[in-house]
């Protein structure tokens, strides 16, 4: 049933437009519900929500996926603004009382676990006045669509509305515990990685075919695989020896240095894909922004 004109002048339900502005931005339920970090139907339920108040459909269905129906495209990028400016709102609010500048930083939990958080207090101690906020992402190849200050993204720029600066380019190499292979063999054969179990990552199926392919190596026919979710958890599971992991170099450096994982196999699979620090242009004069943008290159750079 349609809406009359003093209902349709109500304000629309404020819940379910995040989940329909993610759904629009993705065009899909699915992408959406990974991003926002709840299930494909409660965004389907909010979307339906919100085309209940308005009283027509907000999307098309078709076989080939999801089409914005007519103006609900530029009313979703409305949206997007209207939650941008919640969001800094909400963070000048929470710099008055605290004192500070609250600056949110979404990064990869493989990132952040292992190269990030180690470092912060050397941020903290340069820069007592900005209180940086860690909001993790899934270590997939594309992080969430909330509403951040700064992101840690993997792949290649440009990304539409975000400058972006290169932190380093992507350097995978098989990594161990010492407890599964001696290091004092290094390097060894390619063909003995046949004898352990690989370590992989859901979001990067193609990670081990391509190392092979760079070390000139088949994969082998009968490899037993574990695979897991998160970077950071594939980490633990080599440490303690149930596998070898495709390390990325600038994530597991530390710990080779501690002796807790070294590097077996010689061959090292490099891409053009790297790791960049994003924000957006209209941000980019933030102080609290550029005084980590500038502590986080310069930590790069002196670590090589």
């Amino acid at each position: 049933m349609r809406k009359t004109h003093h209902e349709r002048r109500r304000p629309p339900p404020l819940n379910p437009m995040r989940a329909f502005e993610s759904a629009a931005r993705h065009l899909s339920f699915t992408r959406a519900a990974e991003e926002l970090g709840v299930t494909q139907g409660a965004i389907s339920r909010a979307v339906a929500a919100l085309e209940e108040h308005f009283g027509f459909p907000l999307f098309e269905r078709t076989g080939s996926g999801l089409i914005a129906a007519e103006g609900a495209a530029a009313f979703a990028r409305q949206v997007g603004l209207a939650l941008d400016r919640m969001t800094e709102a909400a963070a000048a609010l929470a710099a008055q009382r605290t004192g500070g500048r609250v600056l949110v930083l979404q990064a990869y939990s493989g990132f952040a676990s292992r190269w990030l958080v180690p470092r912060l207090p050397e941020f903290h101690a340069a820069h007592p006045g900005v209180d940086l906020r860690l909001a993790s992402a899934h270590d997939r190849a594309g992080p969430g669509g909330g509403r951040f200050d700064l992101r840690i993204r993997y792949g290649k720029p440009p990304w539409r509305g975000e400058a972006s600066e290169l932190l380093f380019r992507d350097e995978l190499c098989p990594v161990c515990a010492p407890s599964l292979l001696d290091p004092r063999g290094a390097p060894y054969p390619v063909e003995a990685i046949g004898e352990l179990r690989l370590i992989g990552l859901r979001w990067f199926p193609r990670d081990w075919p391509e190392w092979f392919a760079a070390a000139g190596s088949p994969v082998p026919a009968d490899a037993e695989t574990i695979i897991f979710e998160e970077l950071s958890v594939a980490y633990e599971a080599a440490e303690h020896g149930h596998g070898i992991a495709l390390g990325q170099r600038r994530h597991v450096a530390r710990d080779i240095a501690a002796g807790r994982l070294f590097e077996p196999f010689a061959p090292v699979l490099r891409r053009e894909a790297g790791y960049y620090l994003t924000w957006r242009q209209e941000r980019a004069s933030d102080p609290a922004l550029q005084a980590f943008r500038h502590w986080l290159l310069e930590t790069m750079r002196a670590e090589g």
